[in-house]
């Protein structure tokens, strides 16, 4: 018994051992099959070691744009778009009709879905066969590429999977971007504008490609499985799709549709109309603004994406999320303009209004609150002028020769306005003219002239001026006329009746220097800086290039260019009260704070001068409303009393384009077209506002005389009805009875 007990407990103990033994070995191979997979996992297993740890992105919404009131101009909502993704949608029964069905809800023709597909499908069998080859594929691309770097002279085009893969859309839905803007349609002209500022894509990780990332080699390809189809979609047709079914074939019941994703994507929405479109600009791909004030603010507009993390298992599925997986979303801030969205309809309307009345190519209109340098409402209308031809430029060869001739008619109406593609495709892709275009101011200019004679203490007021009957020659032998003609005028006078004699005589006791510094404190020749993209500098004579004819010349407002905001800002200048009398005011696009002060500015005339100027200027204004406003004057007057001045000046043509010439008889300006302004502010009593406004081109009519097209008959009301309508809708007092000097001339130019 005791040899059969020993005998049993020595077999017990060689099994144990075995058993240990075979369990070790095991675990051994086991844990070296562990390291051998960690350290070098084979190709296919590589393919499939992806993360654990799924990130899909937070949304962040850009900021609201808002007018001065709070009034919503722009905003951000997420809505969707269909992707697909072709590997499942290929495993639906009946694909034809599951393409049909999808179309309809989408509201797409069935073809551009099934376009899609089918080069889809397509690229994805190309696909397969060249990953199955891949090695012998790779190894035969090198061979192309040294051969194209040993003979560059020799045309080598080889198929890459990695340039076929960047034409694709090859991006898995899990390494997809969630949220990125959608992708536009090719026959979308703003597409062209937007991809121009596209970064280049890497298609396979939807990552931007660095160029100065060293190369590494090409990858085996994968499958298509994120295929765009459509635009964004209106919520009736999210619904649609969420609920598509297609019918089996054993026809049991309708099974859901198989490969379709609803994406969530930020939309742009602008609320506002196309009034304050171009003021507000547009948002391109990468929610970044393109123009106008998104353009901007886009630093503070745009937000910051969040990101949510989470565990997942081997199908993909979230299994949780742990303690700081959860990055939240920083939307962007939104941006309260100056703009003051009734004001800005006001304009635009009794723009759009004046540019029919007057059969124009277009205007622009400026306003601005004087004592902030607020930006109230900016507008520009253009229009398309029956009856305009083109101008007769001259063929020139290479050497300048004259390859033809052509008539310049004095009396003919010439296109004139540079093309404008932007605006037609979106009104906020225009040039905006009021602050990238400029302009010679004509008339408009005197009151900055006369108001710096004045403060020098060369002529008063009230002193009599010889304007020689009307007709006279400048110092530089130049023949001018005056509107009014008279043989004497009182300084004051000569600012209201507009006369280019008495302006020119006063500008001769001006140094060339002292008028050269005179543009230069009203701010003319630098831009204004109000916030908007594209702003014009203007044109302004150096010192080193200043003539006499040039001294000539600006007394009335020619020989220099400026912007209509340049202009609201320096007759600003006129209309500021208390400590900021006769101060320039800083520009400015966002909405003043209520606890922010207005910027400091510096002085430009002396207190006194500016009221005395501004006052002057109320008879220009009486004048207007009782020559060419009679109808329009309520009984008992008007609310407010205003003040102003008008400007009238031949269109230049400036160079011709490359490879023309000027025809003959030239005389570089058209004879018979204007840009007629009127810049003007109110009440004369306390200033709240100050307008700018100008008719491009006022065409001739029927029964009305040239002097019709000139500022204080095209421009004027304009300016005038702007303003009492803005007046009123501020709740501005009105003004007492006017104690303004009666219009010493009835004929205002």
């Amino acid at each position: 018994m005791a040899t059969d007990s020993s005998g049993s407990a020595s077999r017990t103990r060689l099994v144990a051992l075995c058993v240990a033994a075979g369990l070790t070995v095991m675990l051994g191979a086991s844990l070296a099959r562990v390291a051998q997979l960690q350290v070098r996992p084979s190709v296919a297993l590589q393919e499939q070691m992806t993360p654990r740890v799924t990130a899909r992105e937070d949304l962040a919404l850009r900021g609201d744009v808002l007018d001065r009131r709070g009034r919503l101009l722009a905003s951000t909502k997420v809505s969707r778009r269909v992707i697909l993704d072709p590997t499942i949608f290929q495993t639906n029964e009946n694909l034809d009709e599951a393409t049909q069905r999808l179309a309809a809800a989408m509201g797409v023709p069935m073809a551009t879905v099934r376009e899609r597909l089918t080069w889809a499908f397509s690229e994805n069998a190309n696909r397969e066969v060249l990953a199955a080859n891949w090695p012998a594929h790779l190894e035969q691309l090198r061979l192309a590429e040294a051969e194209k770097k040993a003979n560059p002279e020799v045309a080598i085009e080889p198929v890459t999977i990695a340039r076929d893969a960047a034409k694709s859309e090859a991006i898995k839905p899990s390494e997809k971007r969630d949220g990125e803007l959608p992708a536009l349609s090719p026959n979308d002209p703003f597409a062209a504008i937007v991809n121009a500022s596209l970064p280049q894509i890497d298609p396979t990780t939807g990552k931007a490609i660095d160029p100065n990332a060293p190369k590494e080699d090409p990858k085996p390809p994968k499958p298509i499985r994120y295929l765009t189809v459509g635009e964004i979609l209106t919520d009736e047709q999210v619904e649609r799709v969420r609920g598509l079914t297609v019918k089996s074939k054993d026809k049991t019941a309708p099974k859901p549709l198989r490969g379709v994703v609803l994406e969530r994507v930020p939309e742009r929405e602008f609320v506002a109309g196309d009034e304050v479109a171009a003021i507000v600009g547009k948002v391109g791909f990468g929610d970044e603004g393109l123009v106008g004030a998104e353009y901007r603010l886009n630093d503070e507009l745009k937000g910051e994406a969040g990101k949510i993390s989470y565990v997942r298992d081997r199908t993909g599925r979230p299994l949780w999320i742990e303690a700081g997986f959860i990055v939240p979303a920083a939307h962007g801030q939104s941006m309260r303009l100056s703009i003051d969205l009734e004001i800005q309809r006001i304009v635009y309307d009794e723009l759009t209004k004046q540019v029919e009345k007057t059969n124009a190519a277009g205007g622009r209109v400026v306003v601005v609150d004087p004592a902030t340098g607020e930006l109230l409402a900016i507008a520009d209308v253009i229009r398309d002028v029956p009856n305009a031809v083109a101008f007769p430029w001259v063929p020139v060869d290479e050497k300048g020769k004259r390859l033809g001739d052509a008539t310049f008619d004095e009396d003919a109406r010439y296109l004139w306005l540079r093309p404008d593609d932007g605006r037609k495709i979106h009104p906020a892709l225009g040039r905006n003219r009021a602050v990238e275009d400029v302009y010679e101011p004509g008339s408009t200019f005197k009151p900055f002239v006369w108001a710096t004679i004045t403060e020098l203490g060369l002529i008063k007021p009230d002193k009599m001026i010889d304007t020689e009957g009307g007709h006279w020659r400048a110092p530089d032998n130049r023949p001018l006329s005056d509107v009014v003609e008279r043989d004497q005028q009182t300084w004051s006078e000569v600012l209201v009746n507009s006369s280019n004699i008495g302006m020119v005589k006063g500008a001769q006791l001006l140094s060339h220097k002292q008028t050269h510094d005179m543009l230069t404190r009203f701010g003319f020749g630098e831009r204004t800086n109000v916030g908007l993209p594209g702003e014009a500098a203007g044109i302004i004579p150096s010192l080193q290039q200043w003539k006499l004819y040039t001294q000539v010349s600006v007394s009335y407002g020619h020989n220099i260019a400026v912007t209509p905001v340049q202009m609201a800002r320096a007759f600003s200048v006129f209309a500021r009260e208390g400590i900021h009398a006769g101060t320039l005011p800083q520009l400015r696009l966002t909405a003043l704070g209520s606890d922010e002060a207005a910027p400091v500015t510096y002085r430009v005339l002396p207190p006194d001068t500016a009221r005395m100027t501004r006052e002057i200027m109320g008879a220009v204004v009486e004048s207007v409303e009782r020559r060419w406003m009679k109808d329009e004057i309520p009984e008992g007057g008007r609310r407010y009393t205003l003040f102003g001045k008008s400007g009238t000046a031949l269109i230049p043509l400036g160079a011709p384009p490359k490879g023309f010439a000027y025809p003959r008889g030239t005389k570089g300006y058209l004879q018979n077209q204007f840009i007629s302004s009127f810049v003007a502010g109110g009440p004369v009593e306390s200033p709240q506002l100050v307008c700018v406004a100008i008719i491009d081109d006022p065409g001739p009519q029927a029964g009305q005389s040239r002097r019709a097209r000139y500022g204080s008959a095209a421009a004027g009301p304009l300016a005038v009805r702007v303003l009492e309508r803005s007046l009123t809708y501020l709740g501005a007092p009105a003004s007492p009875k006017s104690n303004v000097p009666e219009a010493v001339a009835s004929k205002t130019r």
